[in-house]
């Protein structure tokens, strides 16, 4: 662009977050029906733990982070027990992949 408009190309300089549109409307990301759709495709096992419980025992939690990025989509949620979850806090996944290798 600086080539086609020369000294008058000032750039394009974003000082905001950008959303993105192409979701649609989303679900709250704690749902009783993303639970269930998660709970169907995991089987019914904490991602971290893959143990296997029942549904009121099972947390819907991100797998990157809101604050990184993460989205409320479906495929940007899993189902963790309690103890994984507080294991996790609000980091990303892979933080909780790293620390379970260190136990």
């Amino acid at each position: 662009m600086e080539s086609e408009l020369g000294l008058f190309y000032a750039g394009v300089h974003r000082t905001d977050i950008p959303e993105r549109t192409d979701l649609g409307n989303l679900p709250q990301y704690n749902s009783e029906a993303n639970k269930r759709k998660l709970y169907g495709e995991q089987g019914g096992n904490c991602a971290g733990c893959i143990t296997h419980f029942e549904p009121r025992h099972l947390e819907v939690d991100y797998i990157i982070a809101r604050r990184k990025g993460g989205t409320d989509h479906i495929g940007n949620l899993q189902l963790l027990c309690g103890s994984y979850n507080r294991i996790k806090g609000d980091r990303g996944t892979e933080y909780l992949r790293v620390k379970l290798q260190l136990l």
